[in-house]
């Protein structure tokens, strides 16, 4: 028998990750690919494996705990012919898109990169690292020309641009009543943040429309007696926006260095599912080239694995549009807020039946609400209703 050293792996460009779930403990047997720990980052929840038939000799961490790629967090007992896994390159997209999650941790790299031979205390570093400020661009007032805080609160100040998130106060809020506190995991704070951004240095503009699914109804039902996959109209929706954004390229694109756009040849969409940690947005690659039976087992398939916590860095990568439903809750339309660096997004409420009168007959139909956020820099109103309209005469035409 032999001891082996497991370490926490390649997570892409997280830094530090928090273990939540500790799913062993010493003495346990494990078999190959069964789950160890639970990591949460900024961009999802997901499960570290054992790659070996071993015996748990020691569990090196705790939850709560922040590690990073490389460190050890246990030692298995193996047999000696048990060989280690070779650790395996990171898996770069194939595109050079990235997930808003994803795109707040690059920035803050690159904003901590700029920090090399700046007089700033660590106070000052959070906060500017937080708000994503170059502090290069700040001359500072103190002993040997340091950045104090007033100095960047003065910068801040002077740029209308940059806004920190609000919370509120709790002491002139504890006083009205009992109340707990609850930590928000990694995935909830990056959203927020993100979301915050994205509100404020975007130009929203929402247009609202709705499609009669009769037809895709009846044909989707029909399929439903036969496939071993439950098709839903998300299915059939995902398939029409892509086919749009084949026809109108322009929603398919991101503003890129001084305004410049770069167009996209893929179609990569990303849906948005809701976990215990918070909301992920796990990605259908290629969604262009898929039938309605294939993109209903990728939509099964990324919700499992983002509920499951499975999901990789591939997995929520190189999305160029999104889709959030609300279809199995309800509602009659929202605005669903912008994925930074996409330049729209479509939210998709709950269908409804619709009695109407067609030559003196009465003719139930099923009228689906969905609603198109879009980026004004980018896209004018007519793009946006051209945009709609295609995706709506798409689904009612059926697919």
């Amino acid at each position: 028998m032999k001891e082996i050293e497991l370490k926490i792996p390649n997570l892409g460009e997280a830094e530090d990750t928090e273990i939540i779930e500790i799913s062993v403990k010493k003495g346990d047997k494990l078999s190959k690919n069964d789950p160890i720990i639970v990591l949460e980052s900024e961009k999802a929840a997901m499960e570290v494996p054992s790659d070996f038939d071993g015996k748990i000799k020691d569990i090196k961490v705790k939850e709560g705990d922040s590690v990073r790629e490389g460190t050890v967090f246990a030692v298995i007992e193996v047999e000696d012919n048990e060989e280690p896994k070779q650790e395996k390159e990171e898996i770069k997209p194939s595109s050079t898109e990235t997930s808003p999650i994803e795109d707040i941790t690059q920035r803050t790299e690159k904003a901590s990169i700029d920090f090399s031979g700046i007089n700033a205390g660590p106070a000052v570093r959070k906060i500017a690292r937080e708000l994503e400020i170059d502090l290069a661009k700040i001359i500072g007032s103190g002993k040997n020309k340091m950045i104090t805080k007033d100095d960047l609160k003065n910068f801040i100040h002077s740029n209308s641009s940059i806004q920190k998130i609000e919370y509120a106060d709790l002491k002139s809020l504890e006083v009205f009543g009992d109340y707990e506190i609850e930590n928000q995991s990694k995935i909830r704070k990056a959203g927020a943040k993100n979301l915050t951004q994205s509100w404020q240095s975007i130009p929203h503009v929402s247009h609202f429309e709705e499609a009669d699914i009769t037809k895709i109804e009846k044909q989707r039902k029909d399929l439903n007696e036969i496939s071993a996959i439950k098709i839903t109209p998300l299915a059939y929706i995902i398939k029409a926006t892509s086919l749009a954004l084949e026809e109108l390229p322009l929603m398919n694109s991101s503003l890129v260095d001084d305004g410049k756009l770069m167009i996209k040849k893929y179609i990569n969409i990303g849906v948005a599912v809701n976990t215990d940690q918070g909301l992920v947005v796990p990605v259908i690659k290629d969604v262009n080239n898929l039938k309605i039976g294939q993109i209903a087992e990728k939509i099964l398939e990324i919700s499992i694995k983002a509920r499951d916590k499975k999901l990789m860095k591939d997995d929520i990568t190189g999305s160029t549009f999104t889709i959030s439903s609300l279809g199995g809750i309800g509602g009659t339309g929202f605005s669903p807020i912008i994925n930074p660096p996409e330049v729209g997004i479509i939210g998709v409420s709950r269908a409804r039946s619709v009695v109407k009168i067609e030559n003196g007959n009465v003719i139930e139909t099923t009228i689906l609400p969905f609603s198109l956020s879009y980026d004004h820099r980018v896209i004018n109103g007519v793009d946006a209703g051209n945009f709609m309209n295609y995706i709506k005469s798409t689904i009612e035409k059926g697919l």
